[in-house]
């Protein structure tokens, strides 16, 4: 069975009501709460609350990762993103969330020769303890491979949690994936270590493009997913007033998972 969750970016100039009533229509199972979004926007924990009780969604949320960086060699910056990964978990408790996505840190100067990796090990150290404390699961994403990212795969995750590796859990996004081949390698050999999945096309260089835009077949993709039972979060940005990606997603999903099966959200 499909069960297809949206992150909340795809309805970026939506009010906390419109994006619940937006997600619940299209008949999905829950909503990807972007912890930066939540806090610039100004959203108050009491109304999602609310909006939580009245709707039947599950609620993950995705840590502040923009402009941070856990792996940096500023200690200052190190410090303060740890901070506002913690901020996340916090968010989650106070929502009622399952589980927190967090970016692993990226190497703030290529060539540099700096410990990155003890740098990022310490941080994600610091942030599982404080996620314990909450009972709050914390899913590291698998990043894309470019100049400054260097957790790109699951040996890589290994290789920087080192003994804390299977107190987390790890979220894959098919986009980040140089080709679809490497989506079912790291499914093949870490299943039972994915929480979820991160869904959205890539065309070229460009990532998180719209399910039907890209050089991924989707529709095998996602059919072929949704046999593990995982959730999918779809994934990307739309500042567009009418959410316009939001819903060409949303008949995306509708042509995969109900009319291929009599209605049904199953394959």
């Amino acid at each position: 069975m499909a069960v297809i969750y949206i992150s909340s970016t795809m309805m970026w100039n939506r009010c906390p009501e419109d994006m619940f009533d937006m997600t619940y229509r299209a008949g999905l199972d829950g909503i990807e709460l972007w912890a930066q979004q939540f806090f610039s926007k100004g959203w108050r924990t009491e109304e999602y609350r609310r909006l939580s009780a009245l709707y039947p969604l599950k609620t993950c949320v995705h840590s502040q990762s923009w402009d941070l960086n856990l792996a940096s060699m500023n200690e200052g910056i190190r410090k303060q993103s740890v901070r506002e990964v913690k901020r996340s978990v916090e968010l989650a408790d106070a929502l009622g969330a399952w589980e927190v996505t967090v970016h692993p840190g990226r190497i703030t100067l290529p060539g540099a020769d700096m410990p990155y990796e003890d740098y990022l090990h310490e941080s994600l150290r610091e942030i599982l303890e404080y996620a314990q404390r909450y009972r709050i699961c914390i899913s590291l994403e698998i990043m894309e491979r470019a100049s400054r990212e260097f957790v790109t795969d699951m040996d890589g995750m290994k290789s920087v949690c080192r003994e804390l590796f299977d107190d987390f859990s790890y979220t894959l996004d098919v986009a980040h994936c140089d080709r679809p081949e490497v989506i079912w390698d790291t499914m093949d050999r870490w299943g039972s270590r994915i929480s979820k999945i991160h869904v959205s096309n890539r065309k070229g260089g460009r990532l998180h493009t719209l399910l039907e835009d890209g050089d991924y077949p989707m529709d095998e993709i996602l059919s072929r997913l949704s046999r593990r039972g995982l959730p999918m979060v779809m994934e990307g940005l739309d500042a567009s007033p009418e959410s316009e990606g939001a819903h060409r997603n949303f008949s995306f999903i509708h042509s995969i998972f109900y009319e291929k099966n009599g209605g049904e959200n199953n394959e």
